[in-house]
């Protein structure tokens, strides 16, 4: 292809036709993207969640029924319930995403 048609080629094309182009691609990327964005975040406030809970689980004895540290202890179930509601939260809104029908 030679320069000048390259050139009449590119003139052409008209700025509706990519608007056009943008208004039927654009959704159909951006709607799968913004499942997967959310079921990722979802899976970490998840992690995070385990990872509170388990740290709660260490500051209560199972042998005699004592915890070793009640702060530490509130806490930890604290943030942990926090970042369990915003794991499901955010996996609750990816499938929401996911069922929204045009």
């Amino acid at each position: 292809m030679k320069l000048a048609d390259a050139i009449r080629t590119a003139r052409g094309i008209k700025l509706s036709h990519a608007q056009k182009f943008a208004q039927h691609v654009v959704p159909e990327v951006v709607r799968p993207a913004r499942i997967i964005w959310n079921q990722a975040i979802g899976g970490v406030f998840v992690l995070f969640a385990v990872m509170f809970f388990g740290n709660a689980f260490r500051y209560f004895d199972t042998k005699t029924g004592a915890i070793s540290n009640p702060v530490g202890l509130g806490f930890s179930l604290f943030l942990g319930s926090i970042m369990a509601i915003f794991g499901v939260s955010s996996f609750f809104k990816a499938r929401r995403i996911g069922r929204r029908v045009r």
